[in-house]
């Protein structure tokens, strides 16, 4: 994602809780985020970021900035650090702090790379390096996630447990470790984003009492609720045409719900 500096009075890129961890490299410049819970300021060069509870903004001050982003499925980043993931939730994190210095030197390879393609190629290479000594098999937390992709985040906590045949503490622990989040919380960021791309899709009369009724919201208030929750505005105020960003990611191949349909 590339972007030339703003107006001062320019609020900045929105982005909302994508549903996945991001592995960050920035190309050249650096951008400015605001609006995580505990992290204000210029994101570190390459860093690693967890679970997004909310909307925030990126902006470019003084120079063009560049960014390369790797997104990461919901349980990656406990298994490449090792660490809890809720450490990563809200927090970008230089990764230094994380990986060793021969991963970085390999990381910073990519800045190395004059397309897109090459790029990814490298990201690839960079990722299957660490997962050829992980252990991949399934947990009951990956089993959970298939269950709330499959409805769409349509699911309470209490039907996860009841198919999974486990504790809700013991599974609130789990999500907690493995994702960041509580089961509840991430099933609430995949509905609304899958609602978000079908109200984006619908273009100036989106039919709401369809849509909230379809992903069992109780009614148009608590979807309000949640847009302004993850979007900053209510649904009459918000154009997608005013995010760049966003519109590029919501619009050919939706990224908010890409992860939703990639099969273990």
């Amino acid at each position: 994602m590339k972007k030339s500096p703003m107006a001062a009075n320019d609020p900045g890129e929105l982005l909302m809780p994508s549903g996945t961890g991001i592995l960050g490299i920035h190309l050249e410049g650096r951008y400015q985020v605001t609006g995580f819970h505990s992290y204000d300021g210029p994101l570190p060069e390459i860093y690693l970021v967890g679970q997004q509870t909310r909307s925030y903004r990126l902006k470019v001050e003084n120079e063009e900035a560049d960014i390369f982003g790797i997104a990461l499925l919901p349980t990656a980043i406990w298994r490449l650090t090792k660490r809890p993931s809720i450490q990563f939730t809200d927090r970008p994190t230089p990764l230094e702090q994380v990986f060793d210095k021969a991963l970085l030197t390999y990381l910073k390879r990519i800045k190395e790379e004059q397309s897109f393609e090459k790029r990814v190629e490298k990201a690839e290479e960079f990722i299957l390096e660490i997962l050829s000594g992980l252990d991949m098999s399934k947990t009951l937390v990956d089993y959970a996630m298939e269950l709330i992709f499959e409805k769409k985040g349509c699911i309470s906590t209490r039907e996860l447990c009841k198919e999974l045949h486990v504790s809700e503490r013991h599974l609130q622990h789990l999500f907690r470790q493995q994702v960041g989040l509580s089961p509840l919380q991430y099933a609430r960021i995949t509905r609304f984003n899958s609602i978000f791309v079908e109200f984006t899709r619908a273009g100036e009369n989106p039919d709401l009492p369809f849509l909230t009724s379809f992903f069992n919201y109780y009614d148009i208030s608590h979807f309000f609720k949640d847009f302004k929750a993850y979007s900053g505005e209510s649904p009459s105020q918000f154009h997608l045409e005013k995010f760049s960003l966003l519109k590029e990611l919501v619009e050919n191949q939706p990224y908010l719900t890409q992860v939703q349909n990639i099969k273990k």
